[in-house]
C-alpha cells in the first residue's frame, strides 16, 4: 500500500514516527510531508531514513513544485498524525498555506481513506473550535482517531495523548479481534399517537463514541440505537429501535443469536409506556395511524416498563457474557448516589456500572465513575476514559474481583 503520512509539529511526532518504521516493515511504501515546525522535534534525516524517501516540507521546494497534487494521486491511504489544534482548525476554514494543507485539500474529494489523529494538550482539545472542527471532518468523511487520556507531555493529565501507534495501525488496517461488543444508545419514544411520544433528552452521543472507541480498537461492534440518536462514524453492524418493546425485541434476538463478549448498556429507557387515554374524561383508543384531537385535557394512565438490565444474562446466547450499565442520578447526596449505583450493581449478570450525575454534566466535561464493586471504584474524566478503563481491565483484574467480591461480581475481559 501506498501511504502517504503528513506530520504537523508537536511533540507526539517522535510518538509518530514508529508507524513509519512499522509500515515499512510490513511492505508498504511510506511518504511523509510536514510542516517545517515538525523539524523542532524529530529531524529531516530520521524521517527519510525511516521511509527511504525524500521528505517534502515545503509547497516551494526545488522540483517538487507540484508535488501536494501528485502525492494526493500516488497514495493509497492518507494520515495526519500527530495533528495539532491549529492544524485541525486551518483543514476545516479550508486554509491551505504549507506543503500539508495543500495536499490534504488537494486530496479531500478522492474517495480515499483519511486519518488524522490529534494530539495536543486538554484544554486546546476542548476548546469549541477544534470540538467543532472534528466534528466537520468527520461529516466529511475523515476518520478521526480520537486521542486518548492520561499524562501528557506538559505535565498535565487529561485527553489529548495521541492514540497508541499499534491502535492507530488497526484501526487503517481494520485489524480485529474476535471480540464482540453489543453497545445500546439513545432513547426510547413511547408513542402516545401518531405525532406525539413520550421521550428523554438523550441524544446517543455517548453510544456513538463508545461504538466508535471499540471499532478503532479492533472489536466488532454492534450498535443497536434509537432512530434519532447520533450514529458512530466508523463502520459496524447499526440496528435501530424506537419504542421500549421494539427495544426489547431487538435486544433479545441480538443476544439469543449471536456470541456477544460484551455488552455495554447506555440506552435511556422510559420506566413507563401509555396505558391507557382519556380525553375530556372519555376514553380513547390511540394508534401510530391516528392524531388525537386537540382538547381542554388529556389523561394519561402510565404502565411500569419491566427492567431490560436484569434480562440480559438470561436472554444471551454466551452464558459469560459481560455486562456494563449505566445509572445517571440526580441528587447531590453521595449516599444516595452509591445506593443507587449498588442497587443496580447487585443485578444479576451486571459486572460494571458507569455512574454520573446530572450535575456532573457540562457542555465540555462527561466525567464519569466505573464500578467493579464498593472496593473497585474508577474515577473518569470522559467518556475515552471510560472505554480504556473498560478495555483495560485485565484477566488478572477480574481474578482479584473474584476472590474479593460476591460472585455476581465477574469483571470484564476484553
Amino acid at each position: 500500500m501506498n501511504i502517504l503520512f503528513m506530520m504537523s509539529g508537536s511533540i507526539a511526532a517522535a510518538k509518530a514516527t514508529g508507524l513509519i518504521s512499522m509500515w515499512r516493515k510490513s511492505g508498504h511504501e511510506v511518504k511523509v510531508v510536514c510542516t517545517q515546525s515538525v523539524f523542532e522535534f524529530v529531524g529531516k534525516a530520521t524521517l527519510e531514513g525511516l521511509s527511504d524517501n525524500s521528505v517534502v516540507s515545503s509547497v516551494f521546494e526545488e522540483d517538487n513544485m507540484m508535488e501536494h497534487i501528485h502525492l494526493s494521486r500516488w497514495a493509497d491511504t492518507i494520515i495526519l498524525a500527530p495533528a495539532t489544534a491549529n492544524i485541525i482548525n486551518k483543514l476545516v476554514a479550508g486554509i491551505a498555506d504549507d506543503i500539508v494543507t495543500t495536499s490534504w485539500v488537494a486530496a479531500l474529494n478522492l474517495s480515499k481513506p483519511m486519518y488524522i489523529a490529534p494530539a495536543m494538550n486538554s484544554m486546546m482539545w476542548n476548546y469549541p473550535a477544534t470540538q467543532n472542527s472534528i466534528k466537520q471532518l468527520q461529516k466529511w468523511g475523515v476518520n478521526v482517531l480520537l486521542p486518548q487520556s492520561g499524562e501528557l507531555a506538559c505535565g498535565e493529565t487529561g485527553s489529548g495523548r495521541l492514540m497508541e501507534i499499534d491502535d492507530i495501525n488497526n484501526a487503517i488496517f481494520n485489524k480485529q479481534n474476535n471480540k464482540h461488543v453489543l453497545i445500546t444508545a439513545g432513547g426510547t419514544r413511547e408513542y402516545i399517537d401518531g405525532v406525539r411520544y413520550i421521550g428523554n433528552l438523550s441524544s446517543g452521543k455517548t453510544g456513538a463514541q463508545v461504538a466508535d472507541y471499540f471499532t478503532t480498537h479492533g472489536y466488532q461492534v454492534t450498535w443497536l440505537g434509537a432512530i434519532n440518536a447520533i450514529k458512530p462514524n466508523l463502520p459496524c453492524t447499526k440496528v435501530l429501535y424506537e419504542t421500549f418493546n421494539d427495544l426489547s425485541d431487538k435486544l433479545k434476538t441480538l443476544l439469543e443469536s449471536n456470541h456477544y463478549d460484551t455488552i455495554i448498556h447506555a440506552a435511556a429507557i422510559s420506566d413507563f409506556s401509555v396505558a391507557t387515554i382519556k380525553i375530556n374524561g372519555h376514553d380513547v383508543i390511540a394508534s401510530r395511524q391516528t392524531k388525537l384531537p386537540t382538547s381542554e385535557t388529556m389523561e394519561l394512565k402510565l404502565k411500569k416498563n419491566p427492567k431490560l438490565v436484569s434480562q440480559l444474562l438470561n436472554w444471551s446466547k454466551n452464558l459469560e457474557l459481560k455486562a456494563v450499565a449505566f445509572k445517571l442520578t440526580n441528587t447531590d447526596d453521595k449516599v444516595k448516589q452509591k445506593a443507587a449505583v449498588m442497587k443496580l450493581l447487585k443485578q444479576d449478570g451486571i459486572d460494571f456500572v458507569a455512574h454520573n450525575d446530572l450535575s456532573d454534566i457540562k457542555v465540555d466535561q462527561h466525567p464519569f465513575t466505573l464500578y467493579g464493586d464498593e472496593s473497585h471504584v474508577t474515577h473518569c474524566e470522559s467518556v475515552t476514559d471510560l472505554c480504556q478503563s473498560i478495555d483495560r481491565l485485565s484477566l488478572q483484574d477480574l481474578t482479584e474481583i473474584k476472590a474479593n467480591t460476591s460472585p455476581h461480581i465477574r469483571g470484564f475481559t476484553g
